[in-house]
């Protein structure tokens, strides 16, 4: 009887456990995925950077294309990462991908293909999970507040966005996937209540 009561336990104990082990795991997934993203993008600068003083070295004259000084790396490069995305009031700072399938999700917040880019005008559109399967991710987003800060860190560079309201949709409403002609906007999508997949909780921002 004492044996299965010390068994008990350890199995209370490893169950108890598994929820931490999952998020130390996506965290060193997140953490792996991003460096490799993060060297990519230096390689690809660097070969630039190469291209550009050989020409002037040469005494050519070089002009650089908008489009291929602009350009990101390949999402599909590494796992579709295409940078990363912060709200410091939540303590949130996760992976952020191309694409907004269970695939992409499961590894952090996920760019809705089709809206625009991070600092792009338009409706730049971000889901994430928002349970404990994959991790915290959007857990606390419900705790956002008007006025607090959304960085994304995107092709080289830094944009912060300042919350100005949020609200519930049902989960059918595709209308928070509008374009906002002349502005730059952000829309974050999570479930809601938590754990569930009832409605949508959405929190929109706007470029600073």
């Amino acid at each position: 009887m004492k044996r299965v009561s010390t068994w008990l336990i350890i199995i209370g104990i490893i169950i108890c456990l598994i929820p931490f082990g999952g998020r130390l795991y996506m965290s060193y997934q997140q953490d792996k995925m991003y460096q490799q993203y993060i060297a990519a993008l230096e390689i690809e600068n660097s070969a630039l950077n190469e291209t550009f003083e050989d020409t002037v070295t040469s005494g050519s004259s070089v002009i650089i294309p908008s489009s291929v000084e602009s350009k990101p790396v390949s999402p599909r490069k590494i796992e579709n990462v295409i940078g990363r995305i912060s709200i410091p009031s939540i303590s949130s700072d996760q992976l952020l991908l191309e694409g907004s399938s269970s695939k992409q999700l499961k590894y952090g917040a996920g760019h809705v293909t089709g809206t625009a880019l991070p600092g792009d005008v338009g409706n730049c559109s971000i889901a994430g999970h928002r349970n404990y399967t994959f991790g915290s991710y959007f857990n606390r987003l419900d705790e956002v507040q008007v006025n607090d800060l959304i960085t994304i860190q995107y092709n080289n560079a830094t944009f912060t966005y300042i919350v100005t309201e949020s609200f519930i949709v049902e989960p059918d409403d595709v209308s928070i996937l509008a374009s906002t002609p002349n502005l730059s906007t952000l829309t974050l999508i999570t479930c809601h209540p938590k754990g569930s997949n009832e409605q949508r909780l959405i929190i929109k921002g706007i470029l600073q």
